[in-house]
């Protein structure tokens, strides 16, 4: 049953009426850093991403929902301008005027306004669609009073979350605060990004583990910085400091070099930037090229497809990662947490960052996490986060509205 939710109080939306969408606000912003964060792929010291605001309405009240794209051209090839017009001229007149009856079909009319507005012409359109589909989720959660982890096949209550800490390309003598500070913390596992200098990548190997300790799960991430030949041979040096795991050492596109680390090497081979679709991964789990998935909300299209992505890795015995974007707000955040909440097993989770990474955050709600690495699942609405709109403003650049006219003739569900 879809609840609207007012002033005075919720009220019932029967699965006869529908909601529609009459509005969507497509803008741009760009989100400053506290520090400079680099890996193997790049630097960067700010986050040009992609919102959307979407309303739906329906005979008893209207809610507000909010999305966030992650652009990232060596990742989906995509950039700001062009997720902007996959947006504005495909996506968004897709989804306006479309309607909705009960919980049940907002997947299918988000498939509809997918296949709808896709451009046919084999592009990833990733992050703007990850924008419209949250957006999406997130008004049509807030209308009926329910969690998008509705939407996520998740059992019983949401689960707390535990991250880990992520430490990206500094010089060797950074490493031994970083690595206090990430034992102070608690944190239990701990990802260092690699892949520049393998004399200086052993060096701050050698720090984290003198501080970490024994116990603590060290990997790394060599962002697609080696050849097949060139990450066996790293490993096996780094091999001596007890990494557990390797995250795409090769190109994305080195599907045979892929294939080859993770049958010569004893660590976990975890696929990020050479999983993106649906049917990367099932490609990824019939070839066996990888051990595990890093699953990023933005990069993998939304939480739909990341969850379909998820279950291709459980069907196929591989472990999930649920990774994260640098530089995403608290909205991506709130998105991965549901994910990862929604999985019934999770080796690594990260992200999450807020308030750590970025100047300002644009969610009223800290989403940093706590002791160890812990987090509260959101469990409110929607996203279950408040979005600062002064400060979306504040930071907004390009803008465009579009209005569903009021007499849009109804669009039914096929």
């Amino acid at each position: 049953m879809l609840v609207a939710r007012r002033a005075g109080g919720a009220r019932a939306l029967h699965e006869s009426h529908t909601a529609r969408v009459v509005r969507v606000e497509v803008m741009t912003a760009k989100l400053p850093f506290r520090f400079s964060f680099g890996h193997a792929l790049a630097q960067r010291r700010s986050s040009e991403n992609v919102y959307v605001r979407l309303t739906l309405e329906g005979p008893d009240g209207a809610a507000t929902g909010y999305g966030e794209g992650v652009p990232r051209e060596y990742v989906t090839g995509e950039t700001v301008e062009s997720a902007t017009r996959a947006l504005c001229e495909r996506y968004v007149p897709a989804a306006l005027g479309r309607q909705v009856c009960g919980a049940d079909e907002v997947p299918a009319v988000l498939e509809e306004v997918a296949a709808a507005g896709s451009s046919g012409n084999g592009g990833l359109d990733l992050a703007a669609w990850c924008a419209l589909e949250l957006a999406f989720l997130d008004a049509a959660g807030r209308l009926l009073g329910q969690s998008v982890g509705r939407w996520l096949g998740g059992a019983g209550a949401p689960a707390d979350v535990t991250y880990d800490a992520v430490i990206p390309l500094l010089p060797p003598p950074a490493m031994a605060p970083l690595a206090a500070i990430c034992r102070l913390a608690g944190y239990a596992r701990v990802k260092l990004k690699v892949g520049q200098d393998l004399a200086a990548d052993l060096k701050r190997l050698r720090v984290l583990r003198r501080i970490l300790g024994p116990r603590v799960d060290l990997r790394v991430d060599a962002n697609c910085a080696w050849t097949a030949d060139e990450a066996l041979a790293a490993l096996a040096r780094m091999r001596r400091y007890g990494i557990s795991a390797a995250e795409q050492p090769v190109a994305a596109d080195d599907l045979d070099g892929l294939r080859r680390v993770t049958a010569g090497a004893p660590e976990m081979v975890i696929a990020d930037e050479a999983l993106r679709t649906v049917e990367e991964a099932a490609e990824l789990a019939r070839t066996r090229a990888c051990d595990a998935f890093n699953i990023r909300v933005s990069k993998c299209g939304g939480l739909l497809n990341s969850r379909r992505i998820a279950r291709i890795a459980a069907d196929a015995g591989l472990a999930c990662v649920v990774g994260a974007q640098v530089g995403e707000s608290g909205l991506l955040s709130a998105a991965g947490r549901h994910l990862a909440a929604s999985l019934p097993s999770v080796r690594y989770v990260e992200g999450s960052a807020g308030r750590l990474l970025l100047r300002e955050d644009l969610t009223e709600e800290n989403v940093l996490p706590g002791w160890a690495g812990r987090a509260r699942s959101f469990v409110r609405p929607g996203l279950g986060v408040r979005v600062k709109e002064t400060t979306l403003d504040k930071y907004a650049a390009a803008r465009r509205v579009f209005e569903a006219p009021a007499t849009a003739p109804a669009i039914p569900l096929n």
